[in-house]
């Protein structure tokens, strides 16, 4: 397996080598136009621009904003993609320096004596024989300022190439003969090894052209390298978007182990939800909690009827901008320390007069119900005395006396292993988040539960099926 480039002289027969090449290996034959089509889909660079920039000489202003590299980059990411499986003979401009390192690709030069690129050019395009001279000595000099304007160097320099043929004294049957007869003896030699690094290179190109031409983190592109399959970013601890590049990384086909300074990750864990702040990634308390002013909450001195105010009349609002009901009331002390959760369940004990006068009872009611037989009558709840003045008496008494202590609560810099580990092991489905002794927000396991469902839904079925094929 490897990629034939064929780079050549205006109207020196390149094209008909590639086709020529092409049938004789079976393998796809790329034109420049084939990729710039490509390209300019991928990445929202018009067809005419592309055309243009990496035939033209660049202007000053793309010299200074680099626009010339934006458009090599996107090239070698589209022939990269378009010969994923690693075989294919490109026969358009810049073969020779879009891989000029890769070692999978084995770069040709076509040389043709004047007077036979002149008669070509006379008969593609109706040119007189004045005309045709012209237009090659033109194109020549066009090319070799834009070699050096480009990547410093002369494209007539031989150490580029692999093989240059002079078709002067070899037909273009015997040149792609013997074009394939090297390859073929070079696949034997290099083998998976020539693979793999083209690999390595065909990824990093398509990270680099989507950080560059579909994301918000453009500079991010020259920091990134490919070894062995794994991507490492060169973004820092201390970058504030370093988590959005590694997600945004992490969706990108082919991507499937991610490197950071801070630490490494696989794809299917960047992340399973966007638009919330969760993701499958070890983060800790302080990037998924809600901050605490959008968490109902009460001072301890509350009653029972401010408290059922604030869970019927309070909405808590994700990072997704859904919205869902509060399931408790945080109760805090004066000096805004967290003391207690009260639920539904807490407050209509607290409207039933002999549950108040027996606490024992009335911590353990939920393990009576349903009542599988005879009830005890000193826990049995008429309907009726919910709705009774002794209830609305009650509803008057604090929030102090019906809620029950806080179990699970985390730090702000724990893990989300932690955060979750506490959760499941008090039986809790809010953790508060501390900050000190003051809490500063909730994490909710409806939010942890939703991520980790997405991922099952959406993987379990994958998996499933590359088990089936094994």
């Amino acid at each position: 397996m490897s990629i034939v480039t064929i780079s050549r002289g205006v109207c020196s027969g390149g094209t008909e080598l590639a086709e020529l090449l092409s049938e004789r290996l079976g393998w796809k034959a790329l034109r420049h136009d084939d990729v710039s089509a490509a390209a300019a889909a991928a990445y929202s660079v018009s067809e005419q621009e592309l055309t243009r920039g990496l035939h033209m000489p660049a202007t000053f202003y793309e010299r200074f904003t680099h626009r010339k590299t934006r458009y090599l980059l996107a090239t070698q990411a589209t022939i990269a993609d378009l010969l994923s499986d690693g075989n294919g003979v490109y026969h358009g401009l810049a073969g020779q320096f879009l891989f000029r390192d890769v070692r999978h690709a084995f770069k040709v030069r076509i040389v043709a004596p004047f007077a036979v690129r002149i008669d070509n050019a006379m008969h593609r395009m109706g040119l007189s024989r004045d005309e045709a001279a012209r237009h090659i000595k033109a194109s020549d000099e066009q090319r070799l300022l834009w070699g050096r304007q480009i990547f410093d160097d002369d494209v007539n320099n031989p150490d580029l190439y692999d093989l240059v043929v002079n078709l002067e004294q070899v037909s273009l049957e015997a040149a792609a003969k013997l074009i394939a007869e090297i390859v073929q003896e070079k696949q034997a030699e290099t083998g998976e090894s020539s693979l793999r690094e083209f690999k390595d290179f065909a990824l990093k190109k398509k990270i680099q052209a989507e950080l560059l031409f579909n994301s918000s983190f453009p500079s991010e592109a020259e920091a990134v390298a490919v070894r062995g399959g794994e991507v490492y970013l060169g973004c820092r601890s201390a970058d504030p978007n370093r988590d959005k590049v590694v997600e945004f990384v992490g969706k990108i086909p082919g991507a499937t182990t991610i490197h950071t300074d801070h630490y490494t990750m696989s794809a299917a864990e960047v992340i399973l939800h966007p638009e919330s702040a969760l993701s499958s990634r070890d983060t800790t308390a302080r990037d998924i909690m809600l901050a605490i002013d959008r968490y109902p909450n009460c001072d301890v001195n509350c009653t029972i009827r401010e408290g059922m105010v604030a869970l019927t009349a309070s909405a808590v609002r994700l990072e997704d901008d859904h919205f869902v009901p509060p399931r408790y009331i945080l109760v805090h002390d004066e000096q805004d320390r967290l003391v207690g959760v009260v639920s539904r369940r807490e407050l209509l004990k607290g409207l039933i007069p002999h549950l108040k006068e027996d606490r024992e009872a009335a911590a353990h009611i939920q393990d009576l119900l349903p009542f599988g037989g005879k009830t005890p009558s000193e826990l049995f709840i008429q309907w009726t005395s919910l709705f009774s003045a002794a209830a609305l008496d009650a509803s008057s008494t604090s929030l102090g006396g019906v809620m029950v202590p806080v179990r699970g609560t985390v730090k702000v810099d724990d893990s989300l292993s932690s955060v979750v580990s506490s959760m499941l092991f008090h039986n809790v489905d809010l953790a508060a988040v501390l900050d000190g002794s003051r809490v500063v927000g909730v994490i909710l396991m409806t939010n942890i539960f939703d991520i980790v469902a997405q991922f099952v839904i959406e993987h379990g079925v994958q998996t499933e099926k590359g088990q089936s094929n094994d």
